[in-house]
């Protein structure tokens, strides 16, 4: 069976990939690649401004890799919400749950880290991202 290849654009600095070239060529350039196909993994790393997120799937029914690139991170703090509220979505519905919080802890990471980055690479932060409000998140040390 095979998996037709999609890059959903989900906003302007959000986009969805299983295009499996595309991330095996991000996780060699970003010396994340992993050989231990047999658990899942999540992996998250920051290319140029872009924070990127990679979930491997092992298992035999849905196996496969999802990348995750919010493009210029810093300077668009929404995105990662939006991204957050999705996997807080997929853990309500109870899909695959370890993973997705692991998932979302390293997102609520970066959102977190956000200014520290956007202070890093001398980026102001824009008018439009004063409306996103921090939202109310647990420790990533409480799963």
């Amino acid at each position: 069976m095979t998996v037709e290849t999609q890059i959903q654009q989900v906003t302007d600095n959000l986009y969805i990939t299983n295009n499996e070239v595309e991330i095996l060529d991000s996780l060699v350039d970003s010396k994340n690649m992993f050989y231990d196909f047999s658990k899942n993994k999540v992996v998250s790393f920051i290319k140029e401004m872009d924070f990127n997120l990679i979930l491997y799937n092992s298992s035999e029914r849905d196996r496969g890799f999802t990348m995750y690139v919010v493009k210029n991170f810093c300077e668009h703090e929404e995105e990662l919400v939006l991204l957050r509220n999705v996997f807080n979505s997929i853990i309500g519905a109870g899909v695959n749950q370890y993973m997705m919080r692991i998932a979302k802890s390293k997102v609520e990471d970066i959102f977190y880290m956000a200014n520290t980055f956007r202070a890093l690479f001398k980026k102001p932060k824009s008018d439009e991202d004063y409306d996103v409000k921090l939202p109310s998140l647990p420790s990533s040390f409480t799963y």
